[in-house]
């Protein structure tokens, strides 16, 4: 094939091409549906942005909901101590200050220390539990605003803290006003060293506490 033939057979491939992009290494393209020019990391620019915004969108819904968690949990704790859920069942009279419901797996000659109990202005019963089976040891009434001393086995228990106003009875504890959290910190007792908790909330307080949501076992 000679100079001029060529040219007409370029000048052919060209007329039969028209609108469409060809690539005779790679293969036929039909259409010109992309950008023919490579912009390289600068056409992503504009994707990359709108995942990051969305992501950004999310996480700070993330934070605004938790934040609005964290502020709506204390406070719902503290109505239900105060008793401002509804409850429509009349109430029964709160045990005696520094009574005790005792579980029989306790050995009576461990009751060797003490814990003293400064009550807030909610009726609390103050639980032990035995850490490692989550067991029933123990449980003491405080009724509001009443400071009591009582004798306790030795040992390390976990303990958790039921509060409220109505009083309905070791089944249903203070109904729907029934505030029931778990106390951080495992709590230790020997013969020489007892404890002493207050549960009037303070900024400065050292017993954080969690909020349990299944509520206290029956009794």
């Amino acid at each position: 094939m000679g100079i001029d033939d060529r040219d007409y057979m370029r000048e052919r491939h060209r007329a039969r091409a028209g609108a469409t992009n060809w690539n005779d290494r790679a293969g036929r393209v039909e259409g010109a549906w992309f950008d023919p020019v490579n912009r390289g990391r600068d056409g992503l620019k504009g994707r990359f942005r709108a995942g990051m915004g969305v992501r950004q969108s999310r996480r700070q819904l993330l934070i605004y909901g938790l934040s609005v968690l964290l502020t709506v949990i204390p406070l719902y704790g503290m109505a239900q101590r105060d008793g401002l859920i509804p409850d429509l069942r009349p109430g029964v009279s709160f045990p005696e200050t520094g009574s005790v419901t005792i579980s029989k797996a306790i050995d009576r000659r461990s009751i060797t220390s003490a814990l003293t109990i400064v009550a807030s202005h909610a009726n609390a019963v103050v639980q032990l539990f035995d850490p490692a089976t989550e067991r029933h040891l123990m449980s003491i009434y405080v009724a509001a605003n009443h400071r009591i001393k009582v004798p306790v086995p030795e040992g390390t228990y976990r303990m958790k803290l039921v509060e409220g106003q109505k009083w309905h009875g070791t089944r249903k504890f203070f109904g729907p006003n029934t505030s029931f959290r778990t106390v951080a910190d495992l709590m230790t007792f020997t013969r020489s060293s007892g404890q002493l908790i207050n549960l009037r909330r303070r900024p400065d307080g050292n017993m954080p506490t969690r909020p349990d949501w299944f509520g206290p076992e029956p009794l």
